[in-house]
């Protein structure tokens, strides 16, 4: 959808007029027809946007909270009960993927290693054990798997004779994170299986790491490798000499959890946090201390927010519009990251969660942000792209309203933006 300057500068006005009085109507009836077609690209001032947003929200049957303010220039454009914490379902994973990108750095990768304790391969025989471990890649797949057996037959490898160990110690055994803990929280069937050593989004199987495994060793013997062994779960000793190892840059797995809202990818991510910065196995509680002291160190009010996992799953997690609209001012202002921050966050009618939302409007292409939805939860917080090409950023909670209309107040968060991008200071 062009914008009306982009619209104006493509239309070709005849240099000498005809003076016949049919083309003189045909010119009042196009420029009369392009009134209408760009009536509602017309922008807006600070005032008409304030006034269109409390028209837009105006009798509202829920909870709302919203702050709106300028990447750049750090003014308010906009708030409505900006300190009131409510619960932000999936837009937690801003948080998760702030703090992972930042503590983690962008040369982390997310690792799966196969391990061997014999010392000597160069005879094409491992005398001994393979170990797979996992070190919470969400994203790891079969495919992944049958390219680290074709490594393994690259080397020259053609008999294995000990055993298969795999190893998820890396994250701890709590598969089903806070399923069950709280009551009225959301229903235990919707928290996903979370493991150090994942496989295909953990929907093949009651034990993905085993699953992993055997997978593993079916691809191994295709490769006319002899294996002589047995799978096994175990801990990986220290030391070891690595076989093969499977990397998935940082970048990769955030964009792959922010752009679909992926729960699994979340909670492992959260996991991983807690492992690498405080000590394996990761889990939880540790991921919490590590994003508590993340948004502690960037002047972020302890008491604006409360952080019990990092998928938006639980209703417990509570966020003000204050504490998420500082975050994504300070990712703003990180010029080495915010790049690969902003890029993982789903495109108004292009991508992830936001594909079918905003299309035809000012805000296509235009918006990129994170959604949340729980039952009776409706949010959504990112950045638009104002008329005058200004960075805005922006959080919209919508919380408690009755039966089924998540869809209404979406359409509600959609005209905001629209909003948003026809807002000019000129």
């Amino acid at each position: 959808m062009k914008s009306l300057r982009e619209i104006k500068a493509k239309i070709n006005f005849p240099k000498q007029p005809q003076k016949s009085s049919g083309t003189k109507k045909f010119i009042s009836i196009f420029i009369l027809l392009l009134f209408f077609i760009t009536e509602g690209y017309a922008q807006i001032s600070l005032q008409q946007l304030i006034n269109g947003i409390d028209s837009t929200i105006k009798g509202s049957d829920c909870e709302v909270s919203i702050l709106i303010m300028s990447a750049s220039r750090n003014d308010i454009l906009y708030q409505y009960n900006p300190d009131t914490k409510m619960i932000p379902a999936s837009v937690i994973k801003l948080i998760t993927s702030s703090t992972a990108i930042v503590k983690l750095g962008l040369g982390y990768s997310f690792r799966t290693i196969i391990y061997t304790d014999d010392n000597n391969i160069n005879d094409g025989v491992i005398n001994g054990n393979l170990y797979l471990k996992g070190y919470g890649d969400p994203d790891l797949s079969t495919s992944d798997l049958t390219l680290m057996a074709e490594q393994i037959s690259k080397l020259n490898i053609r008999e294995i004779t000990g055993n298969l160990i795999y190893d998820e110690s890396f994250l701890d055994d709590n598969y089903t994170s806070l399923a069950g803990v709280y009551s009225s929280d959301t229903d235990p069937k919707y928290w996903p299986y979370v493991t150090a050593l994942s496989i295909d989004k953990n929907n093949t199987s009651k034990n993905p790491a085993f699953y992993a495994a055997t997978y593993l060793i079916k691809e191994i013997t295709s490769q006319d490798i002899k294996f002589n062994g047995i799978v096994i779960p175990g801990i990986t000793p220290e030391s070891l000499k690595v076989l093969v190892r499977f990397l998935r840059p940082i970048e990769e797995v955030i964009s792959n959890m922010n752009k679909p809202s992926d729960n699994q990818s979340a909670i492992t991510v959260f996991k991983v946090l807690g492992a690498e910065i405080i000590s394996p196995p990761g889990t939880i509680k540790k991921g919490s201390e590590v994003v508590i002291d993340f948004l502690n160190s960037i002047g972020i009010n302890r008491n604006s927010y409360e952080i019990l996992e990092g998928s938006g799953l639980s209703r417990y997690n509570m966020v003000t519009s204050s504490s998420v609209t500082k975050l994504l001012k300070y990712m703003y202002d990180q010029v080495d990251i915010f790049d690969v921050f902003m890029k993982s966050l789903a495109i108004a009618g292009v991508d992830g969660t936001l594909s079918k939302r905003m299309k035809n409007t000012e805000a296509e292409q235009n918006v990129y942000a994170k959604t949340g939805t729980l039952n009776y939860v409706s949010t959504l917080a990112g950045y638009a792209i104002s008329r005058d090409s200004e960075l805005i950023i922006f959080y919209i909670a919508m919380n408690g309203f009755s039966g089924n209309k998540t869809a209404f107040y979406r359409k509600k968060q959609d005209k905001i933006c629209e909003l948003i991008c026809k807002f000019s200071r000129n």
